[in-house]
């Protein structure tokens, strides 16, 4: 949250930081409850999710309008997206459309990838051991130039993703009908693909439950179906920020894998919570062990 805010939105929401990430919390937990049959009942008496859902957005609503209203006062370019979308023309409440999308997208998705990677790592120490063969050949901590010079890094990324993808399911609507098989999807009619789904099954991935950074090489990227492989979605609608969250997920797992060893606390299965992205069931522990690298010394150990 704190990547996306000094990038995208500027340093102005930096002390609002714990705010927006608490009323975040709250709207992609209810989101679901908000979804079934009940959510009349609990709009009509604002009671429950209804009113924990209000509250949460009148709060990230007041952070984005005085943000807005800041850089509108400024008015210069100062270097963010939304000093870009403001110049563009854009109306406010379309601005604060794109601003709240960028906060709930552009840093929930990315922190569950990383948690879902450390998860892995910790469980395959072949692979966490590559990592740091990898990182231990950078003369320092790497910089945002290097990440084009780790390849197994976006590796164990991209293998963290088809395990466990951030967005596991996208829905399109059919704009004529598409015949499917024996079955036609009617014009209008709405489909759902899953990218769990697809990035588990054994024709494109051979043993899919294994995490294997090491299978994606330039071939067996190039022998598999275009399709069979899309955390950030596909075609006109695919994830605006693809690319900066591969850049950003790639160097926030270098920086740490060169800093510190994580070892998991306990060995009881971690179970996934399917709301509108892939989070863990439960808090993924680990004990932090900082490495000795060319910028610091061995120190102690940390636990969190």
């Amino acid at each position: 949250l704190n990547i996306v805010c000094r990038t995208l939105l500027g340093e102005s929401v930096a002390h609002d930081m714990e705010k927006v990430r608490a009323s975040i919390d709250v709207v992609l937990n209810d989101f679901d409850l908000l979804q079934t049959p009940l959510q009349k009942f609990y709009e009509r008496l604002s009671i429950g999710p209804e009113a924990r859902f209000k509250a949460a957005r009148a709060t990230l609503d007041e952070v984005v309008y005085r943000m807005i209203d800041e850089h509108r006062q400024a008015g210069d370019d100062q270097g963010d997206l939304l000093s870009m979308l403001l110049l563009s023309g854009m109306p406010d409440g379309q601005v604060r459309d794109e601003a709240l999308t960028i906060f709930l997208a552009g840093h929930e998705t990315t922190a569950n990838a990383l948690t879902w990677a450390w998860y892995l790592l910790a469980q395959h120490p072949e692979a966490a051991a590559r990592l740091n063969d990898e990182l231990e050949a950078l003369p320092d901590i790497p910089a945002p130039e290097d990440a084009a010079r780790l390849p197994y890094t976006r590796q164990v990324l991209t293998e963290a993703m088809r395990l466990y993808p951030p967005a596991w399911a996208v829905a399109r609507r059919a704009l004529q009908d598409v015949p499917l098989g024996d079955d036609t999807i009617p014009k209008n009619g709405i489909f759902i693909m899953s990218q769990w789904v697809v990035h588990h099954d054994p024709r494109w991935y051979p043993d899919p439950y294994r995490f294997d950074p090491g299978r994606w090489t330039p071939a067996f990227e190039a022998a598999r179906p275009r399709m069979a492989y899309f955390p950030f979605g596909a075609g006109s609608r695919i994830c605006i920020g693809e690319h900066f969250a591969w850049h950003e997920g790639i160097l926030a797992l270098a920086i740490l894998a060169r800093r510190w060893k994580l070892h998991r606390i306990g060995n009881a299965p971690v179970g996934i919570r399917t709301r509108i992205t892939l989070r863990s069931s439960r808090p993924v522990l680990m004990r932090l062990e900082k490495r000795a690298c060319s910028t610091m010394p061995k120190q102690t150990v940390y636990a969190v």
